[in-house]
Parts: structure tokens; sequence; C-alpha cells
């Protein structure tokens, strides 16, 4: 159960990543809307920031709801089912969520490579890596969070 507990840790920390995210999204959107409304000077950053820190509260989240069991799903067919092949049905359903999480990591990859020269159109300093990220760091956590769930038979 030590294989768990870590899974679960590391879960923990992708929620708590996402918590301090969706705060920072709504702060940083909240600071543009003040300044362009109330200041009357636009914060060229905020909405493109915004963007990108909602970007990773999405895939640290859909991440997440792997191992929480979170996401929708039709489970009409498999209830019906007798208890073994419920069992190989999850496993299954586990694995293809796994499989995808894979597809996601390695693409993202590609993706954070293709992205190396470029930048943020609103902060030229800041490479389009960082919003690229976000993918195969979600894809390695399904990949994790899935494959554990196949072993400790979630």
């Amino acid at each position: 159960m030590r294989l768990e507990r870590a899974v679960d840790a590391l879960n923990r920390a992708a929620l708590a990543a996402a918590c301090v995210l969706t705060v920072c999204v709504f702060v940083v959107a909240a600071l543009g809307v003040i300044f362009r409304y109330v200041i009357q000077h636009s914060l060229t950053w905020a909405d493109e920031t915004a963007s990108y820190i909602f970007i990773w509260l999405v895939f640290l989240g859909a991440a997440a709801e792997v191992w929480n069991d979170g996401h929708p799903s039709v489970r009409f067919v498999a209830d019906r089912l007798p208890a073994s092949a419920r069992r190989v049905a999850a496993i299954l359903a586990n694995l293809a969520i796994a499989v995808w999480g894979g597809v996601l990591l390695v693409y993202g990859i590609k993706a954070v490579l293709l992205e190396a020269p470029e930048s943020w159109s609103s902060l030229p300093g800041i490479s389009l890596q960082i919003p690229y990220a976000a993918i195969p760091v979600a894809g390695a956590l399904i990949v994790i969070f899935g494959l554990t769930k196949i072993v400790v038979r979630r």
C-alpha cells in the first residue's frame, strides 16, 4: 500500500497546485479588469497570463480526477457484468486511460520542444514552453494514476 499512499500524495499535490492556480487566475483576471476599467490603463499581459494559468489548471485537474474517479463514465453495461468481468472491464478502462496519458506525454513533449523558440506575445521574454508543459505533465500523471489503479485494484 506504499505505492497507493505515494500516488495519493502526488494526487493531493496536483490538487493543491490546481487550487493555487485557481486563485492566481482569479487574481490576474481581476487585476486585468480593475486596471482596464477603473485605472484606465490595460495590463497587456493579463489576458494571456490568465489563459495560460487556466491551461495548467485544467490539465492538472483532469489528471487528478483520473485518480479520484471524477470523470463521467457510463456504467450501465459494466454494472450488469459478473464481478470477474467487471474487474476485467475496469482494468481495460484504466489501461485505455493510461494509454491516452501516454499519448499526451509523448506528443506533449514534442509540442514543448517545438515551442522552444517561441515566446508569449504580451511578455516576449517568457517561453511558450511553459503553458505547453502542462500537456506532458498531465500525461505523466494520467499514466501514473491509470496504471496504479490497475495495480492497487481501485
